[in-house]
């Protein structure tokens, strides 16, 4: 039988794989990056709150899943 896993949880898992091959310094980097574009979306928020809440969604996955690479 099949599991259905949260769409959280595989935000997540995307990003720990895209995070797993940096170097510490590059996945800081990346934090930075992910974190600007965070406050992009919050400045300039589109029309469709459904859009920038998904985008909220991907950036915090990153940053969880930096926060554990470098933990």
């Amino acid at each position: 039988m099949f599991t259905r896993r949260s769409a959280d949880d595989q935000l997540l898992t995307e990003a720990r794989r895209r995070i797993a091959t940096m170097t510490p310094q590059t996945a800081r980097e990346y934090s930075i990056t992910v974190w600007a574009y965070g406050m992009r979306i919050a400045e300039n928020p589109s029309k469709h709150i459904e859009d920038d809440l998904g985008e909220w969604d991907m950036a915090l996955a990153a940053l969880q899943a930096i926060r554990e690479r470098l933990a």
